[in-house]
């Protein structure tokens, strides 16, 4: 089996997802249901294509293949009762379809799927990991989403398996069978510790072939998997990497992130693929398009062969442990599916002054180890830009936790070598302002202004400069009401003028409130000049350092130290479950 054809069930997020219904029929144009057959051509060893269907009654099932959006009926068959049919299409690799769906007509597909006549080039053993922390309800839904999958398709149940390494050290999943199951206790050291202490188990267990990772707050469509090991079956790359898309939570037919570019020169480097893509659209579903060459991808579903990823992931704790490993390791092979997708909450709803010292922190040391030409002014060039933004946008938090994220990275390797990972993050975590909350009943009456121009809110950016975010001005000058800006918006223009500026959520009744001190935008500057000048007269040395210090930095002996256990105690706990 390559992939399902998926009826629409009740846990189901966003049925247009899934199946266009019309009068009397059921069409599988669409994200999950199409079968794309150009990509399936160009990365795998696909031969003879075959579709089954089975429905609960007398119907007419079609095969459509589409091409630069022309559409033909290519094959068709009639179920004369309940049952299933089977259409044998063409060799893949002497067609020029773009893609592939199913239509019936007349009664309900009960399940289908797409298959090759073909062997696979390889055997696939595929070992999940899911990195949590005090995330059960997510966690126990997902493992029981994929015990059900295991009992429903019987050629992934010896193929797959899951490692849970749980850094809460609570986690306690429902009895349940058709899936092998580990949880592995762990100190409290982020995504990235998990991340690490999973893929050390895979390698030990004599067993993994390919390594998941994955997100402990994501809602998975499991049929992710089953594409997953059939695209490592058959990829003619054995260095095939599959990454899965993250669709919004808050709006289930946005696509949030299909892949990722990393600018390193600019102010903020990571850039999405796919943002914002309608799923329901059916060019964009239907249409082929080259494979992005992808820099790194996220781990709420990024899948990869065990030999790729050689090394551990870097000790970050969180942020930039997927990028790392995406920059060195796995980005370059790296290709997205359609209907391998995760849902997962909005970020804009995690972004704050903690995310800030983990991605200054963090993105600076991924810079120095893996780009030669990295110097210490394209740094400054980025702390400048944010650090501005952020005391212009009256969010000095922000501006304070990336110049703490600066100066721990300015210690060098040794703060590496000390740091208390748990503790560090519960100290960052501690900070209470910019925290996103539900608001009281008088600001959640209060709504973001539309209409506003962009030549208008890029006039009042600009005048910011001169004003200098407004801190030169009389005070009399100053709105006394609450003004509103999007929370994931600096809002620059409006925080110039005003003495209180309130972030909302445009869809949730949460957010938080900005309030201008003077006082502490002028200690800031001073902080910010003084770290600057610091970075400027370190940096050489200390990229010199990193890079000296990377291999100790990711090597098994440092991470197991980290677990507190021995390497000999990991090699001997990670046999396979049965």
């Amino acid at each position: 089996m390559l992939q399902r054809i998926l009826p629409v069930g009740p846990d189901v997020l966003e049925p247009p997802l899934y199946v266009r219904t019309g009068e009397g029929s059921e069409s599988y144009d669409t994200y999950f249901g199409v079968f794309h057959a150009a990509r399936w051509r160009r990365r795998t060893s696909v031969g003879e294509l075959h579709v089954a269907v089975e429905v609960d009654g007398a119907a007419d099932v079609e095969v459509i293949a589409v091409r630069r959006m022309s559409e033909k009926v290519v094959e068709s068959a009639r179920a004369s009762a309940a049952g299933t049919v089977s259409i044998r299409l063409v060799e893949l690799a002497d067609t020029n379809v773009d893609s592939y769906y199913v239509r019936v007509r007349g009664a309900r597909l009960v399940r289908g799927g797409w298959y090759a006549a073909n062997a696979p080039l390889r055997e696939v053993h595929l070992n999940a990991c899911i990195t949590t922390f005090n995330r059960q309800p997510y966690v126990t839904a997902n493992v029981e989403r994929l015990r059900r999958l295991s009992r429903e398709v019987p050629s992934v149940t010896e193929a797959f398996r899951v490692t849970i390494v749980d850094n809460g050290r609570n986690l306690e999943l429902p009895p349940g069978d058709g899936l092998p199951v580990r949880v592995v206790s762990n100190p409290n050291l982020g995504g990235a510790g998990g991340f690490a202490r999973g893929l050390m188990h895979a390698r030990n267990d004599g067993w993994t072939t390919h390594v998941l990772f994955m997100d402990d707050d994501v809602t998975m469509e499991v049929e992710s998997v089953v594409r997953a090991i059939a695209l490592f079956r058959y990829a003619t790359d054995p260095r095939l990497c599959v990454h899965g898309a993250m669709i919004s939570e808050e709006t289930p037919w946005m696509q949030f992130e299909a892949g990722s570019h990393y600018a390193w020169r600019y102010t903020y480097p990571l850039r999405a693929v796919g943002r914002e893509d309608d799923l329901r659209d059916r060019i964009t579903v239907l249409a082929d398009e080259p494979e992005s060459h992808f820099e790194y991808t996220a781990w709420w579903f990024t899948a990869f062969p065990i030999a790729v990823g050689k090394d551990n992931p870097l000790p970050v704790f969180v942020r930039g442990d997927d990028v790392a490993f995406g920059l060195m390791h796995t980005g370059e092979h790296t290709i997205t599916m359609k209907g391998v997708a995760v849902w997962h909450a909005d970020f804009a709803l995690k972004n704050g002054p903690m995310t800030l010292y983990y991605e200054t922190r963090n993105m600076l040391l991924i810079e120095t180890l893996v780009y030669d030409k990295h110097r210490w002014y394209h740094t400054a060039y980025r702390t400048l830009s944010f650090g501005f933004r952020n005391l212009f946008s009256l969010r000095y938090a922000s501006l304070e936790y990336m110049l703490k994220g600066l100066d721990h990275y300015l210690e060098g390797p040794d703060f590496w070598r000390n740091v208390d990972h748990s503790a560090m993050h519960d100290e960052v975590r501690a900070c209470p302002e910019e925290k996103v909350s539900s608001l009281p009943a008088e600001l959640a009456a209060l709504q973001v202004p539309t209409g506003i121009p962009k030549p208008i809110r890029l006039l009042g950016f600009i005048a910011a400069v001169p004003l200098v975010g407004g801190y030169i001005l009389p005070k009399w000058t100053l709105r006394k009401r609450t003004t509103v800006a999007p929370i994931n918006s600096r809002a620059i223009g409006l925080a110039t003028r005003s003495t209180k500026l309130l972030h909302r959520h445009p869809r949730l009744d949460e957010g938080f409130v900005l309030e201008r001190d003077a006082a502490r935008f002028w200690a800031d500057m001073r902080a910010l000049r003084s770290s600057l000048m610091r970075l400027r007269r370190e940096y050489p040395r200390l990229k010199h350092e990193y890079r000296t210090y990377y291999e100790e930095m990711v090597s098994d002996e440092s991470w197991c130290r980290l677990f507190g256990v021995t390497e000999s105690e990991l090699k001997s706990s990670s046999a396979p479950t049965k």
